[in-house]
C-alpha cells in the first residue's frame, strides 16, 4: 500500500487531542509527539521505537508482566520538564499524572484486585470469580452484558469480548445522552433491548450484528481519545476487548492444576516473555499489561477464525466480518510508530514539519503495518 493512502487509513485509529483542564484529559504521547517535533526536531522526535518508548517507562518491556520504572528515564529528559510546563495543571502534579496516563495509553498498567482495580464480594459474586472480576471490572463491562455476549457467542471467547465492549459502549451512549439526541448521534436502544433479550444466537439480526460491529469499529478506530465525559477514564476500545476475553479464559478455567497465579502475581514456572512461551499458553492475566493480554488475545483470535473456517464461514459472514473489518485491527494500536506518522502528517499541514521528515515517519509506520498477517 502507498504510505500516503495508509496513513490516510490509518489515521482514523488515532485519537484526536482533547481541549480539557488537566492532563488527564488529554491524549498524552500524541501531545508528547508533537512537542518534541516541534522543538527538538523531527530526527529527535521519530527516534524511538515502540520498544525504546516502553522502556523509558517500565523496567522490561519485552516481559507480559513489566513492571512501572521507579525512576522513568524519560522524566531526566531536559524537553521533559519543558513539556510539562505547557499542559494545563501544576507542572509538579502533572508529571505523575502524565506518566500515569502515558502507561494508561500505552498498555502499561494492569488489572490486580485491590491495586488497579477495586473488587468487592458483590462484584465476585455478580462475575462468578474474583479473576473475572478484575479482568471484566478493567474493561467496564456490566455483569448483565458480560453473561449475555457469552451466552450468544458460546466458546468464542474472541469474538464475545468484542459484541460485550460494543454493547457496553451503546448502554453508555444511552445513558450519557438525551434521548432526543438519540437519532442525530445515530444511538439505537433497540438494538441493545434486542440483543439482551435474545436467548437465540442465531435469531440475533445481521443488521443488529452489524450496526455493533461499526460501534466498535468506531472505538477502536478513535483508540481511547478522552473527548467525552462518559469515557474519559476508559481504557482505549483495543485493550477493553483483550481484558474482556481474558475474563472468559479466567471464567473457563484451565487444565492446569498449578495455577497461573500466586498471590495475585504469575506462578514462578511461567514464561514471562513470547520467546519462552508455548503459542496459546494463558497468562495470569490479572498480573499481566494490557499489551501483553492483547498479544494473547491476537494468537486467540486467529485461533477462534481458523476454526471458523473450518466449519465452513466464509468472508461474508457477519462473524468473519467482525473478525477481519473490526478485530483484527485491534493490534494496530500498539504501533507507538503510527501514531507517530499521523502526527507528522498533522504537522506538515500545518507548515511546522517537511515532507521529507514526515515520510521518514511514514515509512516506519508502513513497514510495521505491513507485516500484520492476517
Amino acid at each position: 500500500m502507498k504510505s500516503h493512502l495508509r496513513l490516510a487509513f490509518l489515521a482514523g485509529f488515532i485519537p484526536i487531542a482533547a481541549t480539557a483542564g488537566d492532563s488527564r484529559d488529554i491524549d498524552i504521547y500524541r501531545e508528547l509527539i508533537r512537542f518534541r517535533s516541534q522543538h527538538l526536531g523531527a530526527e529527535r522526535a521519530f527516534d524511538l521505537t515502540t520498544h525504546a518508548f516502553l522502556g523509558q517507562l517500565v523496567d522490561d518491556p519485552t516481559s507480559f508482566y513489566a513492571e512501572s520504572s521507579e525512576t522513568p528515564r524519560i522524566t531526566n529528559e531536559i524537553w521533559w520538564t519543558l513539556f510539562l510546563d505547557g499542559l494545563p495543571g501544576d507542572p509538579a502534579a502533572s508529571s505523575h499524572a502524565a506518566l500515569e496516563a502515558l502507561r494508561w495509553q500505552s498498555g502499561l498498567s494492569k488489572a490486580r484486585p485491590g491495586v488497579d482495580v477495586l473488587i468487592d464480594s458483590q462484584a465476585i459474586a455478580a462475575y462468578r470469580g474474583r479473576e473475572v472480576a478484575a479482568n471484566a471490572r478493567k474493561a467496564g463491562i456490566d455483569p448483565d452484558i458480560f453473561w449475555k455476549a457469552a451466552d450468544m457467542n458460546g466458546s468464542m471467547k474472541t469474538i464475545a469480548a468484542g459484541y460485550a465492549v460494543a454493547l457496553q459502549i451503546l448502554r453508555d451512549q444511552m445513558k450519557a445522552y438525551d434521548p432526543a439526541d438519540y437519532g442525530r448521534r445515530a444511538i439505537k436502544p433497540d438494538v441493545f433491548q434486542r440483543y439482551m433479550a435474545q436467548n437465540n444466537p442465531d435469531r440475533i439480526t445481521e443488521y443488529d450484528k452489524r450496526y455493533l460491529q461499526d460501534i466498535l469499529r468506531y472505538e477502536i478506530r478513535r483508540n481511547g481519545t478522552v473527548t467525552d465525559a462518559d469515557s474519559r477514564h476508559a481504557l482505549p476500545a483495543a485493550y477493553r476487548v483483550a481484558r474482556t476475553a481474558a475474563a472468559y479464559a479466567d471464567r473457563a478455567g484451565y487444565a492446569n492444576a498449578r495455577g497461573f497465579c500466586t498471590a495475585d502475581q504469575p506462578s514462578p514456572w511461567l514464561p514471562r516473555r513470547p520467546v519462552e512461551m508455548e503459542y496459546h499458553q494463558p497468562l495470569c492475566f490479572i498480573a499481566a499489561t494490557d499489551r501483553a493480554v492483547q498479544s494473547w488475545y491476537r494468537r486467540e483470535l486467529r485461533q477462534e477464525e481458523a476454526l471458523l473456517r473450518h466449519r465452513g464461514h466464509t468472508e461474508s459472514s457477519p462473524v468473519m466480518h467482525l473478525i477481519i473489518g473490526v478485530l483484527a485491527w485491534v493490534d494496530v494500536v500498539s504501533f507507538i510508530e503510527i501514531v507517530e506518522a499521523v502526527v507528522a502528517e498533522d504537522l506538515v499541514s500545518i507548515g511546522t514539519l517537511d515532507e521529507a521528515d514526515a515520510e521518514f515517519a511514514a515509512n516506519r509506520s508502513t513497514r510495521l503495518t505491513c507485516r500484520i498477517d492476517r
